[in-house]
């Protein structure tokens, strides 16, 4: 962590401008950190020092005071300009966000003038698909052990959120892990084919400790302690994805539009002097332009579902939980689709030569197939069309 820290971020434009100005320099070296596949530890730094960690911290606590929609829309640049720190960048507000779905609001506030006083960045250790972590207790809290694998964020947080199950009582916890201590162990074995800069590789805990005042409360999807909104983090991180998704597509089509403009030769039998005026690269691109701005207008009415909801707070019905989810999953649907497509389609624009390596532009794709597969798409496509057919919600579980 850097020795001074920045003043907390506190308006819409502010965030919005720095995190633009950041994205700039990120683009600029996309492709030789696309190569690097490193760990993002001065991205990170780069981050923090524009004063916006603390964004979702309400004012009075020492934080911004913004919302998500301000939030989603500062990030997204960042995204187009690499998928990867946008993933990891978009999962501290949502792990960090998690510090306000606790009852015990006297330890939500101390938790939220830690993360504002000290400008921490938050990871996660939560993939619901991994063996649980393992809670012993002790005097004044906890222990921690066990293994989990694509834990975005971790290997360069500060503070990690995860849930772990009580070994004397089979209660499964959630809880937050001070990333700096020795029982924490970062593999950086994130070596896949895409999202090279979203530090998803595994963490393990080795008798770490968690005291009381870093429990946040029951993880439990369901049973009698199941709150709707204390299950709002799982439809956040879908909706993260929704952004990314339209992030990556409107990326994809910026660099292809630039190449075409500056680089890409009319075809020899067009009778055209210029590639911009050749009829199926403009109907192509016009197509793809047309559907990603279709997913955009989609996510962000998710966005607006998940605000609201998050508004309500503790008096979140199940039913308004299950409106958001419906929304969210058919944003996720149509964005899937696009960014695919887009990615896909990128090289039917821009010609043989920008298949070059120095253009880099396979990373689009590359993403895009990578984080299109966090969970199946087929599932959420489903879900929308339970609720279609029956009226059914999407059961909440550890991705609806």
């Amino acid at each position: 962590m850097t020795a001074s820290l920045p003043p907390v971020i506190t308006t819409p434009a502010a965030a919005t401008g720095a995190l633009a100005t950041l994205a700039e320099g990120f683009a600029a070296v996309a492709v030789a950190r696309d190569k690097e596949g490193t760990a993002p530890v001065a991205e990170v730094e780069q981050l923090r020092a524009t004063g916006i960690l603390p964004a979702l911290v309400p004012r009075e606590l020492g934080g911004g005071g913004l919302d998500w929609h301000t939030v989603f829309e500062a990030l997204r640049p960042v995204i187009r300009a690499d998928a990867g720190l946008g993933h990891v960048f978009a999962y501290h507000f949502v792990n960090s966000w998690r510090l306000q779905l606790n009852e015990n609001q006297p330890r939500i506030d101390e938790l939220q003038r830690g993360l504002a006083a000290n400008h921490w960045f938050w990871g996660g250790a939560g993939n619901p698909r991994d063996a649980g972590l393992e809670l012993t207790p002790v005097e004044g809290g906890f222990t921690v052990s066990g293994r989990k694998f694509f834990a975005t964020g971790a290997q360069v947080a500060d503070r990690i959120t995860a849930s772990g199950t009580r070994l004397d009582t089979g209660e499964k916890l959630a809880i937050i892990i001070d990333a700096h201590q020795p029982g924490v162990v970062h593999h950086d074995d994130w070596e896949n084919i895409g999202q090279r800069l979203s530090a998803s590789g595994s963490v393990s805990f080795q008798g770490a400790s968690v005291p009381d005042a870093h429990v946040l409360g029951f993880g439990e999807q369901s049973g009698p302690r199941y709150r709707p909104f204390a299950s709002l983090s799982i439809l956040l991180f879908q909706l993260a994805l929704d952004h990314l998704h339209v992030g990556l597509a409107e990326g994809a089509l910026e660099a292809a539009a630039a190449y075409v403009r500056t680089t890409t030769k009319p075809w020899s039998t067009s009778g055209l002097s210029r590639a911009v005026d050749d009829p199926y690269i403009r109907e192509l691109i016009g197509e793809l332009t047309s559907s990603t701005r279709a997913a955009d207008a989609l996510t962000w009415r998710a966005t607006d579902a998940l605000a609201g909801a998050a508004e309500r707070g503790w008096d979140l019905t199940d039913a308004e939980r299950g409106e958001v989810a419906v929304e969210i999953a058919a944003a996720k649907v149509v964005t899937t689709k696009t960014v695919l497509d887009v990615t896909s389609h990128l090289f039917e624009l821009t010609g043989a030569r920008a298949t070059g390596e120095a253009y880099g532009f396979d990373r689009f794709w590359r993403n895009a197939r990578t984080i299109t597969l966090h969970d199946p798409v087929a599932y959420k496509a489903q879900e929308v069309g339970d609720h279609a057919l029956q009226g059914n919600f999407p059961e909440p579980s550890g991705y609806s």
